[in-house]
């Protein structure tokens, strides 16, 4: 989940890198609306499936009036004092094609595919701010003459972590995630870690120099070595001020009894179901404090009835 000043826009910016809206919700009580958006094409992963039951969803949060204020901006977790959150993933047919199709539409850069030693990846920034990583779809795309925004994936997500032995427990034992792949970026002094739920993709493209470049849904974790040293909080985790990213999100089988097992694990809540009036989500904090929300699977079973 982002928060964006000004939805249309923002809306604009993801269809235009072949996400559709599959569902918003307008809560006018509280002065806010959820965008959500994600791969809805016949090539897609899970694009027939309910919204709840998708691996790649991006949530946009826009608080109303906004878009109408110039003094309101957010961070994007990529500037100090306030790092933490660091980029969405979109895997592409041709990241060459990809960004200029970009460019071409007047989208910044962060990063072009021809800046630096990495030739193989760029950010975009979204109209907020927020860094979109382009990255490699399939080993080969010299086949590719125009690039289809229906073929891409929402990779993933990446998070900054300061103590990688307690965040790869707490999101294997605690939310039954898998360790996919891990390493270390050459000259840079920091270790990324790719994490996801295997059963929600297609198998793993054994022998492809990123077997998971067709998976939606990853989580990345990034360590900067020796932050584990480091005392108290390392992250911003973007819901103190000043805000920007919200949280990740996952959807269980049985909303009730997934929180009931949460529970037995002392997990550090940020809100559990009974608490507030929202009585179908809940929100657990990680090691690093980032905000876990986590919802009912509504094709699994009809609960929250969004």
């Amino acid at each position: 989940m982002l928060r964006v000043k000004d939805p249309k826009r923002s809306v604009e910016f993801y269809k235009f890198l072949g996400l559709s809206q599959i569902n918003k919700l307008d809560f006018p009580e509280n002065k806010f609306s959820l965008y959500f958006l994600a791969y809805d094409s016949p090539q897609s992963i899970s694009g027939s499936r309910h919204w709840t039951d998708r691996s790649g969803v991006v949530e946009l949060t826009h608080n109303y009036g906004t878009e109408n204020d110039p003094s309101y901006s957010v961070v994007n977790g990529n500037t100090e004092p306030h790092r933490g959150f660091g980029h969405l993933a979109i895997s592409v047919d041709n990241i060459e094609l990809a960004c200029k199709r970009l460019e071409d539409a007047g989208y910044a850069f962060q990063k072009k595919p021809t800046d630096g030693r990495m030739k193989n990846i760029a950010f975009v920034k979204d109209p907020d701010g927020y860094w979109v990583e382009i990255v490699r779809g399939q080993d080969t795309d010299a086949n590719v003459s125009q690039t289809d925004p229906s073929t891409y994936r929402m990779n993933h997500t990446m998070l900054r972590i300061k103590d990688p032995e307690a965040s790869l427990k707490f999101y294997q034992e605690t939310f039954g995630m898998k360790l996919l792949r891990f390493f270390e970026l050459q000259g840079a002094d920091c270790t990324l870690y790719f994490l996801s739920y295997p059963e929600s993709n297609p198998p793993l493209r054994q022998g492809a120099q990123n077997p998971a470049a067709g998976w939606e849904g990853m989580l990345e974790l990034t360590w900067n070595h020796g932050t584990e040293k480091q005392e108290g909080k390392v992250y911003h985790d973007g819901n103190s001020e000043p805000q920007g990213f919200g949280h990740i999100c996952v959807s269980v089988d049985d909303l009730d009894a997934a929180c009931a097992r949460f529970e037995s694990q002392n997990v550090n809540w940020k809100k559990r179901l009974t608490d507030g009036r929202m009585k179908n989500v809940a929100f657990i904090l990680d090691p690093d404090g980032y905000w876990i929300e986590i919802i009912q699977n509504e094709a699994l079973k009809g609960r929250s009835h969004w």
